[in-house]
């Protein structure tokens, strides 16, 4: 599992991505019945940019970034802590999260969702040093891609539907929601470090990797920007934790769970 590269995760995404913007969509089909309709009756066709849409939307892709908080919880993060001049909170990185879902009902979707944040820490041993007092440098990576999936559901009806073809979405919508998936990280340091049992110096990389279990809930909400496009504010805690392996398997866990506050948008059909 060390071995996943977050890209193969981004060209899934936007294969699907574009496989849901070249499907038909019952909201396109509606819109030419309606047309017709209208034309029909002799009646005046709305606008091509009526603030409205044919059809309640079933089909919803959405990009977000933000920040996160990671717990950092664990005897790793404990042992860099206390040895490294790294310090809680150190951790916390930007992160961007692509979505992609359908409406089950008026008021629930279904949400397919992947994210990855990456954290850079530069340190140095706090009670070690080489000779003329150099410091002992090293780098210390985070990677993280969570693969999730979700249900939302709205705390009021998203929009309302007027007579068999017009939605009108609603200008403030608030959410909750709840979800689980898979967690894959890669933590990595490299540079110099100190032997403990001589106190000689050496160069090195050490790595560990893999999946954990992980869930999450979240609550925010939905504005309006325009027909098809929403504004999504969103606060969400996660949980995450599993054994270390490869170099750092003396250790017991590692916790990559945190508080995501976010921004992005979502487009909707």
């Amino acid at each position: 599992m060390s071995d996943f590269c977050p890209g193969s995760v981004f060209r899934c995404v936007l294969v699907l991505w574009v496989a849901l913007l070249l499907a038909p969509h019952p909201g396109l089909a509606r819109a030419s019945e309606a047309r017709a309709a209208s034309s029909a009756s002799g009646q005046p066709q709305p606008p091509a940019d009526a603030d409205f849409l044919f059809g309640r939307p079933r089909t919803v892709l959405g990009v977000a970034g933000g920040w996160l908080a990671g717990t950092e919880s664990g005897d790793l993060f404990e042992f860099v802590r206390d040895e490294l001049t790294i310090d809680e909170g150190d951790f916390d990185t930007a992160t961007v999260r692509f979505t992609i879902g359908r409406a089950l009902g008026p008021r629930l979707d279904a949400l397919a969702e992947v994210g990855v944040s990456q954290a850079r820490v530069q340190s140095e041993y706090r009670d070690f040093v080489e000779g003329d007092d150099l410091p002992i440098t090293q780098t210390s990576e985070l990677l993280r891609v969570p693969v999730q999936g979700t249900l939302r559901a709205w705390l009021v009806p998203r929009g309302r539907e007027i007579g068999r073809f017009v939605w009108v979405p609603r200008r403030v919508a608030p959410y909750v929601g709840a979800g689980g998936g898979g967690h894959w990280y890669r933590f990595t340091q490299f540079g110099d470090f100190v032997d403990f049992v001589d106190l000689g110096i050496f160069s090195d990389r050490f790595e560990t990797g893999g999946w954990a279990w992980t869930g999450h809930v979240f609550g925010g909400v939905s504005i309006r920007v325009a027909r098809q496009t929403f504004l999504n504010v969103e606060a969400r805690q996660t949980w995450a934790q599993t054994p270390t392996s490869g170099d750092f398997v003396g250790f017991d866990t590692i916790g990559l769970g945190g508080l995501r506050l976010s921004g992005g948008l979502e487009f909707v059909f």
